[in-house]
């Protein structure tokens, strides 16, 4: 019999034609910096902040400001990092399968091994490695409000940041060192003038639209980073419970290491099981065999992800129908003086757009089906649902009145 450590490695080097493990590190690194940026703070927005800072007594800490910019800026690159994680992962997905088929071609022959990867590149490998390719080149290449793509913009947001927070550490302690009488008062001017800096560097350097706080800058990452946070949660998850599924097997419980195990395998069930009893009923979960839950679960995370992708096609469209209207109609002198977006940003965003406008259109049927659930009654079910699960939380997780 195979020692546990033995049967874990064959488990991650032998499935997925080999990738298993690769898949499982970067998914987890794109979960992270996913969650990391979701928890960073917005841009703050120039005119809020001017407007705040001239309704009040007291002036905004400019410390706070610049250290809330270089935040947000740091929030952009890890939404870029997180879709570029994703796509690496769905790509060695793919590699994976094609290795899997070329040494499958002699047992299933050409045609049935080319059947299997046209299969897996449609649905869902080959989808979301098109998903977040494509969101990885609309973030990056035209993102920014500038020509240079999204490195060029922060490069330059935060040298002008942590240089003026620079001067102003310096003109604060030459100040401290000066007659005490006169520097109180210049204090304040020195900080007043910090603030009318940091927020003139934001106007001349704007963020995305979907990155400032006016324009939803905490909801829309949310919504882009959604299906990809989704899906690679649910996967590590899953490989989680495989780990501690095999550890408890190949050990039988002999060993404390498999004892520990097996009481988290247990009590990690059990939250499970309640979880999904609320979002499933509870006869339709706990009746289900393995595969059955596994095609209930992805069927969930699929209509989930499903409506974040939808509104993730609205963002583009009005994406790019913006940069089009400000390039055509607005020019620079309506803008503020910062300059319009070049003709090839404006160009490049309206093919993004359109792509992914075909990306949805090959997810027609499945828009169908999730449109005619919600005709048939389905938002009414929802309500019921949540009614049902606020009015007696503890019968719709089908835990009996004796469970503790």
């Amino acid at each position: 019999q195979l020692s546990t450590p033995a049967v874990i490695t064959n488990y991650f080097l032998k499935t997925h034609g080999g990738t298993h493990i690769v898949q499982c590190l970067l998914s987890l690194l794109a979960s992270v910096l996913g969650v990391a940026c979701l928890m960073l703070p917005a841009f703050p927005s120039s005119a809020a902040v001017g407007a705040t800072a001239a309704a009040s007594a007291t002036t905004v800490n400019p410390k706070s400001l610049g250290r809330k910019i270089l935040l947000s800026s740091i929030k952009y690159q890890l939404m870029q990092q997180t879709l570029l994680l994703a796509m690496v992962k769905h790509a060695s997905g793919l590699l994976g399968v094609v290795s899997l088929g070329a040494s499958r071609i002699p047992q299933l022959g050409i045609r049935n091994a080319r059947r299997h990867l046209e299969l897996v590149a449609m649905d869902p490998v080959g989808q979301y490695l098109f998903y977040c390719s494509l969101l990885v080149v609309w973030i990056g290449w035209f993102g920014g409000n500038s020509g240079g793509g999204m490195g060029d913009y922060v490069s330059k947001l935060r040298g002008g940041v942590i240089s003026i927070m620079n001067a102003s550490a310096a003109a604060t302690a030459t100040a401290a060192s000066s007659d005490a009488t006169t520097s109180s008062g210049n204090a304040s001017e020195d900080t007043a003038a910090t603030v009318a800096q940091l927020l003139d560097t934001l106007s001349q350097q704007p963020p995305p639209w979907f990155l400032s706080q006016p324009t939803g800058g905490f909801i829309i990452p949310i919504i882009i980073l959604g299906p990809v946070l989704l899906r690679e949660i649910v996967s590590i998850l899953w490989v989680f419970s495989d780990v501690l599924t095999l550890a408890v097997t190949s050990s039988g419980g002999a060993t404390m290491a498999g004892r520990f195990c097996s009481r988290m395998l247990s009590g990690c069930r059990s939250i499970l099981d309640a979880f999904m009893s609320i979002l499933i009923t509870s006869d339709q979960w706990r009746n289900a065999d393995s595969f059955q839950r596994q095609r209930a679960l992805a069927k969930l995370v699929s209509r989930c992800s499903l409506v974040m992708e939808l509104a993730v096609g609205a963002i583009l469209m009005g994406d790019a129908v913006q940069s089009f209207w400000g390039f055509a109609f607005v020019g620079s002198a309506a803008s503020g003086g910062v300059g319009r977006l070049p003709f090839k940003c404006v160009l490049g965003k309206m093919a993004c757009a359109h792509l992914y406008l075909n990306f949805l259109l090959s997810k027609r049927k499945k828009i169908a089906a999730v449109v005619g659930s919600v005709r048939e009654g389905g938002g009414g079910a929802i309500v019921n649902r949540v009614l049902d699960v606020m009015i007696d939380p503890k019968k719709e997780m089908g835990l009996s009145e004796d469970d503790e």
